[in-house]
């Protein structure tokens, strides 16, 4: 199985999820501003890390197995699984059963209450 294909397994579900949650819950989720900055973060993280860790040998890769398309050292399926999880997480906590409602804990029962007489 290549990369490719395990990460088409995976980004199947997640896209679903993603419809789901743009669907039901539309208000809940983040704006695109903060998730288009989250994901550029965490690309340059993931290509440095990436990087080093195929570079001191942790990690190789099957050439037979990925597109051959690189950026450096990392091969771009790599990149998939951070991409993946910037559309999954923020529809994950909009579908949160407390999101939906719009629930937030009461302040008055949210303080610790003070036992001293």
């Amino acid at each position: 199985m290549t990369y490719l294909v395990l990460n088409l397994i995976f980004f199947v579900p997640i896209l679903a999820i993603a419809v789901w949650a743009y669907r039901t819950r539309r208000s809940q989720l983040p704006s695109r501003r903060a998730v288009v900055i989250t994901l550029i973060v965490l690309l340059v993280a993931t290509a440095v890390f990436d990087n080093v860790l195929i570079a001191i040998g942790i990690v190789d890769y099957n050439p037979d197995l990925i597109l051959g398309i690189r950026l450096a050292l990392a091969p771009i399926e790599d990149f998939a699984y951070t991409v993946g999880a910037c559309i999954l997480l923020p529809a994950l906590w909009a579908l949160l059963p407390g999101k939906a409602s719009g629930q937030t804990p009461d302040a008055e029962s949210s303080r610790a209450v003070n036992t001293k007489p």
